[in-house]
């Protein structure tokens, strides 16, 4: 089993970058089908992020696991 820990800062980071490069995509590459990859993991990031906050402030660090059976 391996596990990532991200806090409410890292994903932020990480979306912002993801809008970064789904704009780049978008707007200067022309390619609309590589902007909504980068839209697509950019709502996953979003998702576990709103669902973290739902937390109280000394908790709010994200475990992903990676479980293979």
């Amino acid at each position: 089993m391996t596990s990532i820990s991200f806090t409410s800062g890292e994903l932020l980071d990480i979306i912002k970058a993801l809008d970064y490069y789904e704009n780049d995509a978008y707007y200067n590459q022309k390619d609309a089908q590589l902007a909504a990859y980068y839209m697509r993991m950019e709502n996953q990031f979003q998702l576990v992020l709103d669902k973290l906050k739902q937390f109280t402030p000394e908790n709010r660090v994200a475990h992903l696991v990676l479980a293979v059976n």
